[in-house]
């Protein structure tokens, strides 16, 4: 009847003697224990004696311990990552609203910008403006010549304002015609200068801070034609 016994408990207890890290693999040898175990005692409710019987139900099921232990250590684990993944939800929550936040007041600060760009050159221009209007009112009992000076240093005044804020002319006369920032619109056969020189300014160029507003339109010097019809 002993061999008998531990032949079965061979059969019931063989699990892996290294142990088990994966759960669903430790519930399945689990279940299997217990399946077993019952069927053996099923079988041998009748043969064994209530001694006997009473000593192998105190014995302990190490596969079942080992389960209960992976089962506690895993919801242990679980909890863990729960919790930190908790925090981490709330640590983004904080973040999007703080960028929704920035994005919201970068926004209205480019606004406010774009619409108050030009406040401190208007500033400076509102001086040109009352000393036009000065001229103005006294333009019927002034003396043309100084109305004309009075005009010219309003002139003056304007373009020093205008350069004080980025503004600049574009240097052409007498300088090679450079099509990046000069426009010919114009070509004057001469021997007075070279081919390709600008000969005369038919409007202003100007570039804002270094950036081209608007190209000068020159006037170029080509080479004479020759008496045989070629330049």
């Amino acid at each position: 009847m002993n061999d008998i016994r531990r032949s079965d408990e061979e059969e019931v207890l063989d699990l892996d003697a290294e142990g088990r890290s994966d759960v669903a693999q430790a519930l399945e040898d689990a279940e299997r224990v217990v399946t077993a175990v019952e069927g053996r005692q099923k079988r041998q409710a009748e043969d064994i004696p209530p001694a006997v019987e009473a000593v192998e139900a105190d014995e302990p099921a190490p596969a079942a311990e080992e389960v209960a232990r992976i089962l506690a250590a895993e919801k242990e684990n679980a909890a863990r990552i729960a919790e930190e993944a908790a925090r981490y939800r709330e640590a983004l929550l904080r973040k999007s609203a703080d960028f929704e936040n920035l994005k919201r007041r970068t926004e209205r600060e480019k606004n406010e910008y774009f619409r108050f760009a030009l406040a401190d050159i208007s500033t400076d221009l509102l001086s040109v403006l009352d000393n036009f209007e000065r001229a103005l009112q006294h333009a019927a009992g002034a003396k043309f010549d100084d109305f004309h000076e009075g005009i010219e240093m309003i002139a003056r005044q304007l373009a020093e304002t205008l350069k004080k804020n980025g503004l600049a002319e574009t240097p052409a006369i007498g300088l090679p015609f450079d099509p990046n920032v000069h426009e010919a619109v114009m070509r004057e056969e001469t021997r007075d200068a070279l081919p390709g020189t600008v000969l005369e300014v038919l409007q202003k160029g100007y570039t804002l801070n270094d950036r081209m507003l608007r190209p000068a339109k020159v006037k170029v010097a080509a080479a004479p034609a020759s008496p045989g019809g070629r330049t």
